[in-house]
């Protein structure tokens, strides 16, 4: 009777098979394969498969955003560059044009190496404690330095030159820096100038205080 009783009630069967369940964990596996289909059962496996992939897909995704900042960054060099080999050609009447010089010579250039006459007093004025070796190393960093004379007066004057695609401020920061170096080792009027093809206002602004002349050019120029 009792055992009629259970099989018409299917809460108490349940109820007896979960005891018996806990009774025999190793059975449950067995339940589980005989009232799940073998597609279900893989689905854990499956699951773990797919966040492994979604995983390395957002690694994949964050290089890419990495290598295409880089990207960006070379062009940028490059087109920098590339306006640095052009000023080189053209930097004397492209001077005389901007800031009344004439005789402008280079003395140091990124394409150039420095002339005795420029490095030895630079090296003269560390030694003697004149400037620091961030500010002869900074000299040595700079893209282009010039000597001309002012065209009303004949007056000598040292140029600092920062070239880059895109003037920012780290390289109104870094031109200052070297014009007040090359102050210091020659004693003489220094300019300092950042020529690039673009500058934001903040940034104009930021050279206009600095005292740093912008002298902007189009990408189509030849100066």
């Amino acid at each position: 009777m009792t055992t009629t009783l259970i099989q018409n009630n299917p809460e108490s069967l349940v109820g007896r098979i979960i005891e018996e369940l806990r009774a025999n964990p190793d059975a449950q596996t067995l339940l589980l394969r005989a009232l799940l289909t073998d597609e279900f059962l893989g689905m854990p496996i499956r699951l773990k498969r797919v966040e492994a992939d979604v995983a390395q897909l957002k690694t994949d995704v964050a290089q890419l955003k990495t290598d295409v900042t880089q990207l960006k960054t070379d062009v940028a060099q490059l087109k920098g560059d590339s306006l640095e080999v052009k000023l080189y050609r053209r930097v004397r009447p492209f001077l005389s044009q901007r800031l009344n010089l004439r005789r402008a010579e280079i003395m140091q250039g990124s394409l150039q190496d420095p002339r005795a006459d420029f490095f030895r007093p630079v090296e003269q004025a560390f030694d003697a404690g004149i400037i620091t070796d961030a500010q002869e190393s900074r000299i040595s960093a700079t893209d282009l330095i010039m000597c001309a004379e002012r065209k009303e007066d004949l007056t000598v004057v040292w140029v600092a030159i920062e070239v880059s695609n895109h003037i920012g401020q780290r390289d109104i920061e870094r031109v200052r820096e070297s014009a007040d170096a090359l102050s210091a080792v020659f004693q003489q009027e220094t300019l300092a100038v950042a020529i690039g093809y673009r500058i934001h206002a903040r940034d104009q602004q930021r050279a206009e205080q600095a005292a740093v002349h912008i002298l902007r050019v189009e990408e189509r120029d030849d100066l």
